[in-house]
């Protein structure tokens, strides 16, 4: 009987599960926390967050520099090699307006002098003429010259110049005369709230202020961490907004009113004739630097003694400031140190050359939200069952906020901050990683007692397998020929089986008491099969030897014929195939000859006396069992006293070490090349101790054999008297 629910019930199934279903993962819960936190914390904004995000922005500039522009801006320096000309800082009035006077002489569109003048010239005739002890006649005449201020003013009068304005946070009685404050119109809300605000201006005296077309205000203040990014172009001084002296200079320079910019966020920025400067919401603008350049300075020793051509400041903007060492205002900028007036010259060239970098207000919310629509990314959509899919998608998302936040500087010179949301995301997948593994880790420990269970059973294979290992290896001679028995002759043979039996054999016989029988041999794959069939191909290589002698050619053909039948019985029942490479030789002990066959089998090294090598060459032949009725060839070749061929397995250069390397041909044969010949058992010790240092511990996959023969020579064999 069907069992119905009401409406009503059925409608209350779906809500529950919805609601339970975001959270199934482990960590979803917690990972939520860590991304409110970071909004919280990105939306506070502390001094060590904003320092991290101006420090990639320096990081922009400092990959990508501001391609330097022949731009109308010039810097005229009183640097070291003017004041080691012509005297020690600060200098006489009169020196000054000699030249302001020079300057003047280029028609440049306006001079901007980043120098307050705020105290009268103690150099200045009156001021001498007022010193005690000077003889009265002297004082009377010093008295009746003319006043060095007014010998500036003057000068100051003959081209349009903006003096520079400095700041004090008390407020300062209103100076003597006209104050010459820009006046400067206002586009939205009042601009007051959100400017830098002092208490007083610090001007130069009246009558060089009474000269000048403008002031502008010497502002910039670097930020906490010393580093100066961003100079305002407003500041509230004594209740008023004042220009700073970049702007001041080019509104002089231009003849047009300044507008500032307001919206219900703040400043937005300021607009001069058809030129707009946008700025933060405090006023603040981004200058882009370009390393610190000589182009942009004229040596005020060059003006003064009329080596530079005065005629090349026409119709440009001029700064003139002291940047001798020990009395510059040094800056530490994004591109590193730079003289205070040379931060203004950068903060001109890029407002003249439309390259102001761009932080907005909106900014900081975009940037919010990007974090949190990565986050729920990283923590809902992910597939944390499978961590490197997870773990590429969280790369791609930072990839794309870093990539973001460089193209936005390039393209647009957009200072977006890509860094946060990038850390955020990882922060983020690291939680929900964490949690991921820690259910996977409960998840396996529920599985401890199968696994257990597991590896018993895998002991217990393993001993069945080691004991038909050791089977294994009992069925190769273990009693190597040589002296005394037979002292025209050494060998000397080991094989290092893998975890698992394996296919490799090595074998050797008397056939008579002048030759020597020997064969090295790999059988294909691994294991049981290959195992049982190495004992059976042994047998059968031993048999057909013993049986034609030295006619290997016969006792190759009889071997491959036993040996493909047996391979193509076991693929009847469903095997794979099987096949074994061998090398075999007969040696005459008492003439040196060495008799050959190679089936795919590894060529061996010939070492001499002398330290050289050879490979032994030949034609050789296919696989045994691998082509029936293969006629295979016998190579000979004859061997010096002291000669030693050393024979060996694959798994001797395919040995790998711990980086997934192969031990390799080339390896081996350095070996040899540089070892001195001293018998059959130092040989394979060489060989096998260099193996093992080249695997360094390393899990091997096939079994080590070698077999080494050294024909000592028939001078070697004692008379049967025994002298």
């Amino acid at each position: 009987m069907t069992d119905l629910k009401s409406p009503s019930e059925a409608g209350t199934a779906n809500p529950v599960r919805s609601q339970t279903w975001a959270f199934e993962k482990p960590g979803r819960v917690f990972a939520l926390g860590v991304l409110i936190l970071l909004v919280a914390l990105r939306i506070a904004d502390p001094r060590i967050i904003a320092i991290l995000r101006s420090r990639g922005f320096d990081l922009e500039q400092q990959l990508v520099p501001r391609a330097y522009q022949a731009l109308p801006v010039r810097i005229v320096a009183i640097d070291d090699r003017s004041l080691k000309q012509l005297g020690q800082w600060p200098w006489p009035r009169t020196q000054l307006a000699r030249l302001v006077d020079k300057i003047a002489a280029g028609h440049p569109r306006v001079l901007g002098v980043d120098i307050i003048f705020a105290e009268p010239d103690r150099f200045s005739p009156p001021e001498l003429a007022a010193v005690p002890g000077i003889p009265p006649p002297l004082a009377h005449q010093l008295a009746a010259l003319p006043p060095s201020g007014a010998i500036l003013a003057d000068a100051l009068r003959k081209l349009p110049t903006v003096l520079g304005v400095g700041f004090s946070y008390e407020a300062a009685p209103a100076p003597p005369g006209p104050a010459r404050i820009a006046l400067i119109r206002q586009m939205g809300p009042d601009p007051r709230p959100f400017l830098q605000s002092y208490g007083g201006l610090v001007r130069s005296l009246a009558q060089l202020t009474a000269a000048a077309r403008g002031q502008g205000a010497l502002a910039g203040q670097p930020d906490p961490d010393g580093i100066l990014r961003r100079m305002p172009l407003f500041v509230l001084g004594e209740g008023n907004v004042v220009p700073t002296l970049a702007l001041e200079m080019l509104q002089v320079a231009s003849r047009r009113p300044i507008l500032i910019v307001t919206g219900a966020q703040g400043v937005s920025g300021a607009a001069l004739g058809g030129l707009f400067m946008p700025t933060d919401w405090r006023s603040r603008a981004w200058p882009y630097f370009t390393p610190s350049l000589t182009e942009r300075y004229v040596s005020a020793a060059d003006l003064l003694d009329g080596s530079y051509d005065t005629a090349q400041l026409r119709n440009t903007i001029v700064l003139l400031g002291v940047v001798g060492l020990g009395l510059v205002d040094q800056k530490q900028t994004p591109l590193g140190l730079m003289p205070g007036v040379e931060v203004t010259a950068q903060l001109i060239e890029s407002m003249l050359s439309g390259n102001l970098l761009r932080r907005s207000a909106y900014l900081d919310k975009v940037e919010i939200a990007l974090l949190i629509a990565a986050g729920l990314i990283t923590i809902f959509a992910l597939p944390y069952e499978h961590p490197r899919i997870a773990g590429g998608v969280v790369g791609a998302l930072v990839a794309a906020s870093l990539g973001f936040e460089f193209a936005s500087f390039r393209l647009w010179h957009l200072l977006f901050d890509g860094v946060y949301p990038a850390v955020g995301v990882g922060v983020i997948f690291a939680v929900m990683l964490g949690a991921s593994l820690r259910a996977t880790e409960a998840a396996r420990r529920r599985l401890s007692e199968a696994l257990q269970r597991e590896r018993e059973a895998k002991a217990l294979l393993e001993g069945e397998l080691n004991a038909a290992r050791a089977i294994q290896m009992g069925l190769l001679p273990q009693r190597f020929i040589g002296m005394p028995e037979r002292p025209e002759v050494e060998l000397y043979a080991i094989i290092e089986p893998a975890r698992m039996v394996g296919g490799d054999l090595y074998d050797f016989v008397m056939l008579d008491s002048r030759r020597l029988s020997f064969a090295i041999a790999d059988v294909s794959g691994k294991g049981v099969p290959a195992a049982l069939f190495m004992a059976m191909s042994k047998e059968v290589l031993r048999a057909a030897t013993l049986s034609n002698g030295e006619a290997l050619d016969r006792a190759f053909a009889e071997a491959n014929r036993r040996i493909s039948a047996a391979s193509n019985d076991m693929a009847g029942v469903g095997a794979d195939m099987m096949f074994v490479t061998v090398f075999a030789g007969v040696l005459d002990l008492l003439s040196g000859k060495l008799a050959y066959v190679s089936a795919g089998h590894d060529a061996p090294f010939l070492l001499r006396p002398d330290c050289t090598i050879a490979r032994l060459s030949g034609r050789g032949g296919p696989p045994l069992g691998s082509v029936d009725d293969f006629c295979y060839r016998v190579e000979q070749r004859q061997l010096a006293p002291g000669d030693l061929l050393l024979m060996y397995t694959d798994g001797v250069t395919e040995a790998e070490n711990p980086q997934r390397s192969f031990y390799g041909e080339h390896r081996l044969e350095s070996l040899l090349a540089g070892a001195p010949v001293t018998g059959a058992e130092a040989a394979v010790n060489l060989v096998r101790e260099d193996v093992r240092r080249f695997a360094a511990g390393a899990e091997r996959a096939d079994d080590i054999t070698l077999m080494a023969v050294r024909w000592l020579g028939r001078a070697n064999r004692r008379p049967a008297n025994g002298r």
